[in-house]
């Protein structure tokens, strides 16, 4: 073969695409999740939240810091993996609590992170 390099680069290329288009397959699920389960209150899309103080998902990640996902969707909206005791945790007081199963969880995630603007 007289151009290693060039395969080599074609290659990752190619798996760059496909990884890209999952990602954005599992951002696409996490809309859906996001719009059925928080639509309710939070705007998923432009335009005004239903629920004057609920901030769109637009501008969530300004809510937490580079890596606080997890914390903001447990405060939030997921329920403990286990029964808390009296007194534990943070809440946000007013949110539901939504059962979702790992998958939608994961595609939730990557929705969100999809929103968030590209970090250096």
């Amino acid at each position: 073969m007289r151009y290693p390099g060039v395969l080599v680069i074609l290659v990752a290329g190619a798996l760059a695409s496909t990884a890209q288009a999952a990602d954005s397959g599992k951002a696409a699920a996490g809309e859906r999740v996001a719009r059925s389960a928080c639509g309710g209150c939070h705007a998923t899309a432009q335009g005004a939240s239903p629920l004057a103080d609920a901030p769109p998902f637009r501008e969530l990640y300004r809510r937490y810091p580079p890596g606080g996902l997890e914390q903001l969707l447990q405060e939030g909206m997921l329920p403990p993996d286990r029964p808390q005791e009296e007194g534990s945790g943070v809440r946000h007081p007013r949110m539901p609590q939504v059962a979702l199963d790992v998958d939608e969880v994961a595609s939730l995630k990557a929705y969100l992170t999809s929103l968030e603007p590209r970090r250096p």
